[in-house]
């Protein structure tokens, strides 16, 4: 469980290492990526922690996993070993690159497929995202907020406090050398042959700040997915269950014209993602809150805020001070003092946009969202390394 795995601790006290099984299990990195490979599962961090004399330098640390059976390369262990070559032994197959840029075409690009079966794209491609450029602490702090939020629902008391969103260092630490998911917009089924069709993103995209990719966004969409936003360069390919009973999957081609809103595979998923999506009640289910001196509601397009002990009677509106900072923060003064002060706001606001009136000893004001998307949290709470 997440509270057994931080024992008491919020993010940046962990090693790399407990933080790396951490955003693994939050979801933030997935457990194949480059840099996923040198964490180990949350079981074995808890028993490290356990141990009577753990490991405290960082050599004694790496000596500790590998004595264990853990898997460990470290970032420039990783950056000398060369990435999969694209061509070499092994049956050749195509696959699309979609460029954020939306006036660069998409392209056909190949690969050998590894004879032993297996994706060899995330691998192959994972360098392609490397970046040393500096995330913005607000940026990564927005974009994990709504998986740390889901992560701690129904988990134990003080979970969701001593889980706060990793640091922009932290991350960028940990993605080192690039990191690639596979994003699947059709599923291996009975149905398709055991066949599937994924997209190949920048996992650390949206906290890099990279473009949205509006083509890539409408292929999602044909393929039943709707609500993506997917940041940066994409890739698309297959793959299907290997031949000759030996298990596992394979890559197999993708073609540019299969891109067409109207393929087989497109409409196919489209039919089982609907059905998913029905049979889990889909939806849109916004956050909300209670802070006990204000509470909070939103739509896709506007976030209310109902702030209690507003002045009521004769000229109580003169009473009331807002300024929304720049759309970026809410400040709430009655009488001149301040009631609500949150500095960083989940997102941008438009302050001509935005309104509010008096009811009630109730200050209602209505946000009106600079980006159309759902909140995870009313304000953001920084997290420096």
């Amino acid at each position: 469980m997440l509270d057994d795995l931080l024992q008491g601790r919020d993010l940046d006290s962990l090693t790399d290492d407990e933080k790396m099984a951490v955003l693994v299990k939050a979801g933030l990195m997935t457990s194949d990526s480059p840099a996923a490979a040198a964490a180990p599962a949350p079981q074995q961090v808890a028993a490290a922690a356990d141990d009577e004399d753990p490991p405290r330098t960082e050599a004694e640390r790496l000596a500790y996993l590998r004595s264990r059976g853990v898997e460990v390369e470290l970032a420039e262990e990783r950056q000398s070993h060369p990435p999969p070559a694209a061509g070499g032994a092994g049956r050749a197959f195509t696959f699309v690159r979609i460029p954020a840029e939306p006036t660069v075409a998409v392209s056909l690009e190949s690969a050998a497929a590894p004879s032993g079966g297996g994706d060899v794209l995330p691998g192959l491609l994972a360098p392609r995202f490397a970046d040393d450029g500096v995330m913005d602490d607000a940026t990564v702090a927005r974009e994990t907020a709504g998986r740390l939020r889901n992560m701690v629902a129904g988990g134990a008391p003080g979970a969701a406090e001593a889980l706060r969103a990793p640091s922009a260092e932290t991350v960028q630490k940990l993605a080192a050398g690039g990191a690639c998911e596979a994003y699947p917009l059709a599923q291996p089924s009975a149905a398709n042959g055991w066949v599937g069709v994924r997209l190949y993103i920048d996992e650390v995209g949206a906290l890099r700040s990279r473009p949205r990719n509006a083509r890539a966004e409408a292929l999602a969409l044909a393929a039943g997915l709707s609500g993506l936003a997917i940041h940066g360069d994409v890739y698309v390919s297959r793959c299907a269950r290997r031949e000759g009973g030996g298990g596992g999957e394979a890559n197999v081609d993708f073609g540019l014209e299969e891109l067409a809103p109207d393929s087989a595979w497109a409409a196919a998923a489209r039919r089982e993602n609907g059905a998913a999506a029905a049979a889990h009640g889909g939806g849109d289910h916004f956050a909300g809150g209670d802070s006990g001196s204000y509470a909070w509601s939103q739509t896709e397009e506007e976030v209310e805020v109902c702030v209690r002990g507003a002045p009521s009677g004769r000229g109580a509106a003169k009473r009331v001070g807002v300024a929304y900072g720049r759309g970026r923060s809410l400040r709430v003064c009655f009488d001149g003092k301040v009631a609500v002060e949150l500095p960083e706001l989940f997102d941008a606001v438009v302050p001509d946009g935005c309104a509010w009136t008096l009811e009630s000893g109730v200050l209602a004001l209505t946000l009106e969202k600079a980006d159309a998307r759902p909140w995870a949290t009313l304000a953001l709470e920084l997290t420096k390394a």
